[in-house]
C-alpha cells in the first residue's frame, strides 16, 4: 500500500517529468472525457479526426494520393457519412505501402512495433511517442475500472520476448518490472509442471491483479480446479487477446474468487475497449480511436454483427485511417448504468476471418462452438477449421476411452445449426498446439476475405 502511493504520487510523476512525457496529462483528459455525454465525447473525437485528416493530407504521401484520387480535401469531410466515403485499408495495404504511410515531418523520429497476428501477414508499423502516451493513458483508465492503480502488484500470464536478449536488455527489463511491480509468466509454455510453478510464484509474489490471455487463463483455472489446488487472494483478473465465453469466465471467477474484466485490444492500437464494474458490455475508447462497426458499408445496428474499422486519432507518425482490423463486433444501444458516456459493444465475436460460412451463405460465429462443446465432457480440446464452403474439419483431442458413439451425437448436434449441405469431418488428435503468438484459435477460416465479406453484406436486410 505504501509503495503504491509512493509510485502513484512521486515515482511515476517524477519519471514522466524526467522523460518529458504527457501520459498523466492525457490521463487527466481521458478521466474527464469518460463522464461526458456520448455526444460531447463524439464532438471531441470529431475535432481530433479533422486534425488527423489535415495532417495526413499535408504530410503523408500515401493519404495525399488517396485524397487526390478521390477528388477530396479534408474540408470536404464534414460528417461521418462523408468519412465513410474514404477508402478503407487493411494489413496487406499497410505492408505494401509502409514507407509512403510514414509522415514526412516525423520520419526518423518514430517508434517501431511489429505484429504477426493470426492472418499470417507480418506487419511492422511506426507510431509517435505522443501516440504511445495516449495509449498508456487509455490503458491506465481502462484497467482502473478493474481496480488497478499504478504501483499495484500485477502478475501477467502473457507473452514474453522470443529469442536471445542482450545482457543489458535483460537487466533493463528486470529493473523495469521490479519498479512497476510486475511478474511475467510465459503463456507460451503452459505445461502441467509450469502451471504448478506459476501458481507457486503467484503465492510468493502476492499480486493484487492478474492480466492474462483469456483462454489460457481459463485453462489455468481449470487445471487448478481439477487438481484441487489453492489460489492466492486476488482483487481482479483482466483478460484479453482471445475471446472467452461466459461459462469460462464463471469458472475463472469461481476458482480465483474475484471479479473478471474483459478487454479488447490489439498491437496496432493497444486498448480498444474494456469492461467497467457494471459488466454491461465493453466501453469503446472513442476519445483515442474512431471506431466503426460496419455491416456492408453502413453502421451496424445495435445487436447486429459488423466489421471493426479503426482510425487512430493520435498516431501522426504513420496514420492508420479506416483500418480494417479483421474482427467482428456487436454494438449496444443506450448508456451504461455506470454513467460513463463512452459507447458500448456487446462482444467481439472474433476474427473476421474466423467466421464459418455455409454453402447457403449462412454465417456461424465462433460463439456457437464453445456453447456446444462445453456440453461434452469427452472433449479436452477442439478446433474448427473451414477450408472451403463445402466442408468443415473438427479437430478433437478426446479423453481416454471415449466411445465412438459420441461422434455420432456430436455430428447430429452440429447438423442442427450448420445444416445438411456441409460435409463434417472429424480429426482425432492427441493435442492441439497454440499458435505462434501463444494464443489458441478455436475457429479458423481459410476462405478468401472477399467471400466472407460478400456473405456479411448479404445478411443485411
Amino acid at each position: 500500500m505504501i509503495y503504491s502511493k509512493l509510485f502513484q504520487y512521486i515515482l511515476f510523476p517524477s519519471y514522466e517529468r524526467l522523460r518529458d512525457r504527457k501520459t498523466l496529462r492525457y490521463l487527466k483528459i481521458a478521466e474527464k472525457n469518460q463522464w461526458l455525454s456520448e455526444d460531447e465525447i463524439k464532438e471531441f473525437q470529431w475535432g481530433e479526426l479533422k486534425r488527423l485528416l489535415r495532417h495526413a493530407y499535408e504530410n503523408v504521401p500515401f493519404y495525399r494520393d488517396i485524397f487526390q484520387k478521390e477528388h477530396l480535401t479534408p474540408d470536404d469531410i464534414k460528417t461521418p457519412d462523408d468519412f465513410r466515403c474514404f477508402p478503407t485499408i487493411d494489413r496487406e495495404t499497410v505492408r505494401e505501402n509502409r514507407d509512403k504511410m510514414i509522415s514526412e515531418i516525423h520520419r526518423g523520429r518514430t517508434l517501431t512495433k511489429a505484429t504477426g497476428g493470426s492472418t499470417g501477414i507480418p506487419l511492422q508499423f511506426e507510431y509517435t511517442r505522443d501516440s504511445y502516451e495516449w495509449r498508456r493513458a487509455i490503458f491506465m483508465r481502462g484497467y482502473g475500472w478493474a481496480g488497478y492503480k499504478p504501483g499495484d502488484k500485477v502478475a501477467y500470464l502473457w507473452s514474453v520476448p522470443v529469442g536471445e536478449l542482450s545482457r543489458y536488455s535483460r537487466l533493463k527489463m528486470r529493473a523495469y518490472h521490479l519498479i512497476q511491480r510486475e511478474k511475467y509468466l510465459n503463456v507460451f509454455d503452459m505445461t502441467p509442471e509450469n502451471m504448478i510453478s506459476y501458481l507457486k510464484s503467484m503465492r510468493r509474489f502476492k499480486p493484487k491483479h492478474i492480466v492474462a490471455y483469456g483462454l489460457q487463463m481459463y485453462h489455468f483455472a481449470k487445471f487448478i480446479k481439477e487438481n484441487s489446488l489453492s489460489t492466492p487472494p486476488i482483487d481482479s483478473i483482466i483478460i484479453g487477446a482471445e475471446k472467452v465465453y461466459p461459462d469460462q469466465i464463471e469458472l475463472i471467477k469461481s476458482v480465483f474468487k474475484c471479479d473478471v474484466f474483459n478487454t479488447y485490444g490489439c498491437r496496432e492500437f493497444m486498448l480498444i475497449a474494456s469492461e467497467c464494474e457494471m459488466h454491461n458490455g465493453m466501453h469503446v475508447n472513442i476519445d483515442n480511436l474512431y471506431v466503426e462497426i460496419l455491416k456492408g458499408d453502413k453502421p451496424a445496428e445495435p445487436g447486429e454483427m459488423g466489421k471493426v474499422v479503426i482510425t487512430d486519432l493520435h498516431n501522426y507518425g504513420m496514420p492508420f485511417i479506416r483500418y480494417e482490423l479483421g474482427d467482428v463486433a456487436i454494438p449496444i444501444a443506450g448508456k451504461c448504468p455506470c454513467g460513463r458516456g463512452l459507447p458500448l459493444i456487446k462482444s467481439v465475436e472474433g476474427r473476421f476471418l474466423d467466421l464459418i460460412v455455409t454453402p447457403e451463405g449462412k454465417i456461424i460465429t465462433g460463439v456457437f462452438f464453445p456453447h456446444l462443446m462445453k456440453e461434452f465432457k469427452e472433449i479436452r480440446k477442439y478446433q474448427v477449421i473451414q477450408r472451403d464452403r463445402k466442408s468443415l474439419m473438427v479437430k478433437l483431442a478426446l479423453e481416454p476411452e471415449t466411445s465412438k458413439r459420441f461422434l455420432m451425437v456430436l455430428r447430429k448436434k452440429l447438423r442442427e445449426v450448420i445444416g445438411d449441405s456441409m460435409e463434417i469431418k472429424f480429426d482425432l488428435v492427441d493435442d492441439i498446439p497454440l499458435n505462434r503468438s501463444g494464443k489458441f484459435r478455436t475457429t479458423i477460416s481459410k476462405l478468401p476475405v472477399s467471400e466472407i465479406n460478400k456473405a456479411l453484406k448479404l445478411v443485411r436486410e
